[in-house]
């Protein structure tokens, strides 16, 4: 198993001082909702770029462009104060790491190990250290061939996927010095309310959770999106959706004894951007999105589960609409949505967070497109992480699961008519 060493670590300020009237980012009752993680992700890059820039150039080059980026997007270098309701934007900087990694980038694709991923990115990206941390953390992982690894972890409560994906994108923009630099909208804010008291989100925290990858391919979901429908179906299901109810309900036999299923509840985090009326810009900055459930009890096990729960899935998802967006954006909107996921007790929960069609494969720093985006371990009991393949027509999902469920859910033998051999390619 390969080696990743940390040789050095600094912090990288913005290029330019932030302005005094932008000294304070006020946070959402969404935003302190959440609970205080990293969210991990990794781009790696060949070093068949076709351009003559050295790879240690190419790590000043980050640093600076990163510097550069930061003027624009402040929060990420400010701190949380004490009372977790604000960013100061004080210009105290996010951490750059540098890592040299004993191997060959294309040997590592071949059997990417997870507990290596896990070293790939900076500080302890599963739990914040302290609530005066960096926002922000970038760990450039140097492979012997000169391909690349750069880690980046972003605070949970002031981004949610979708803010990850314009920051990484314009940051990439920038390294070449040819991009447009994108200032983000920070209004939400003004669009949900910041002031109150609200429950943190409760995931349920395991030092046993192991993770694992398993990939869908296009010919795969197309399969399991043509399967026989229901009488009170509308329409194809999302790839999303299919993909999601399949591990759904093999998460449901995994947890469950032989023969039965308890309850369960699955998460899916929903973008609200184009929701909104009018809608918001795709730049706008922090966590503007909404956790929707569905439910499924001991009593509803049906003939055709995976329709089922296509279904449950997609009615939850619709649920997501303007009501909803009035409901947060009433002073008590957030704590009644969050009180009534942490109320639910004697079920099992499942949470999806699907980052397809984000642009997290156009993130060009000045040496080509990422030739793979994966994350890492999320030390959270059933937690799943649904990434589009390298092409855009498939879906990598990332499973977290206590070891010994793990051990029965890889083995599910629906699951595995569905999965397709495991490749970065």
């Amino acid at each position: 198993m390969m080696k990743v060493q940390v040789i050095s670590r600094e912090i990288i300020k913005p290029s330019s001082t932030t302005p005094h009237h932008l000294r304070n980012f006020k946070l959402t009752l969404l935003d302190q909702s959440l609970p205080p993680i990293y969210v991990p992700i990794i781009f790696f890059y060949s070093s068949n770029s076709g351009n003559n820039v050295g790879i240690l150039e190419k790590v000043q080059q980050l640093k600076k462009s990163l510097s550069e980026t930061l003027t624009q997007y402040y929060p990420l270098a400010g701190r949380i104060k004490e009372n977790g309701s604000i960013v100061e934007c004080n210009d105290e900087g996010v951490e750059f790491c540098k890592a040299y990694v004993d191997g060959q980038l294309s040997e590592f694709l071949k059997q990417p190990y997870v507990e290596v991923l896990d070293r790939m990115v900076p500080c302890n990206h599963q739990r914040a250290r302290s609530g005066r941390d960096v926002l922000l953390a970038v760990q450039a992982n140097l492979f012997d061939c000169g391909g690349m690894a750069i880690g980046v972890c972003i605070f949970h409560k002031v981004a949610d996927a979708n803010s990850m994906a314009t920051f990484i994108n314009v940051w990439a923009s920038t390294s070449p010095g040819i991009g447009k630099t994108t200032s983000p909208d920070v209004q939400s804010s003004t669009l949900f309310p910041t002031e109150g008291h609200v429950p943190l989100l409760q995931f349920i925290e395991k030092e046993n959770v192991i993770t694992k990858r398993f990939v869908f391919n296009a010919s795969k979901i197309a399969s399991l999106r043509a399967g026989p429908s229901t009488g009170s179906q509308v329409g194809c299901p999302t790839r999303v959706e299919a993909v999601s109810a399949l591990i759904w309900q093999c998460v449901m036999r995994a947890n469950g004894e032989e023969g039965s299923m308890r309850a369960s509840v699955a998460t899916h985090f929903v973008n609200l951007r184009g929701k909104m009326s009018p809608p918001l810009p795709e730049n706008s900055f922090g966590n503007i999105m909404v956790l929707v459930a569905s439910v499924a009890t001991e009593r509803e096990y049906h003939e055709n589960m995976q329709r089922h729960l296509e279904q449950k899935l997609r009615d939850a998802i619709r649920r997501a609409d303007l009501n909803c967006i009035k409901e947060l954006q009433t002073p008590n909107g957030t704590m009644r949505i969050i009180e009534s996921f942490n109320s639910l007790v004697g079920v099992d929960f499942c949470h999806f967070s699907s980052w397809c069609r984000f642009p997290f494969y156009e993130a060009d720093f000045g040496w080509g497109k990422p030739i793979w985006v994966s994350t890492c371990t999320l030390p959270a009991k059933n937690f799943i992480f649904l990434i589009e393949t390298r092409w855009g027509d498939g879906i990598e999902a990332w499973v977290n699961m206590e070891d010994v469920h793990m051990a029965k859910f890889e083995q599910d033998q629906e699951l595995l008519s569905f999965v397709s051999p495991p490749s970065t390619a």
